[in-house]
C-alpha cells in the first residue's frame, strides 16, 4: 500500500454519511493499487437484472457500492466476499434477510432486510 494514503487522517471524524464513505474508499483503492475508473462498477444493466431476479431492489448504499467497486473484487473479496449481484439472495429461512456478503467457507452470511418499494 502506497505511503501516500494516511488511513487515520482520512477516518479523522468518523464516517458520518455515504459521500465521506466513498471517497474514502476511492482513497484507500487509488493507495492500494489503481484509482477507481468509471468502468470499475457492476454496469447498471446488471444491477437491474439482478433486482428483477429478486423481486426487490437493493438498498440504496448497497447499489451505489456496486456502482463504485462491483468489478473490483481485490478489493471486496479476500476474506467473506460481497457477493456478486446475481448471487444476492433472500434467505426466507431467517425472515426476508437479503444476503449480499458470505463467509469465505459458507459459515455465516450478512445481510439486511430487503427494500421493498
Amino acid at each position: 500500500m502506497s505511503g501516500s494514503f494516511d488511513v487515520a487522517h482520512a477516518l479523522d471524524g468518523g464516517i458520518c454519511d455515504r459521500e465521506r464513505a466513498w471517497t474514502f474508499i476511492r482513497g484507500f483503492a487509488a493507495a492500494w493499487g489503481d484509482a477507481l475508473a468509471e468502468d470499475d462498477g457492476t454496469p447498471r444493466a446488471e444491477l437491474a437484472q439482478a433486482e428483477a431476479m429478486l423481486g426487490c431492489s437493493l438498498p440504496t448504499a448497497l447499489h451505489e457500492f456496486y456502482t463504485l467497486v462491483g468489478s473490483r473484487p481485490h478489493l471486496v473479496a479476500n476474506q467473506d466476499p460481497l457477493l456478486p449481484p446475481h448471487e444476492v439472495f433472500v434467505h426466507d429461512e431467517c425472515g426476508g434477510v437479503l444476503v449480499f456478503r458470505s463467509e469465505n467457507q459458507g459459515c455465516a452470511f450478512w445481510g439486511g432486510a430487503p427494500y421493498r418499494p
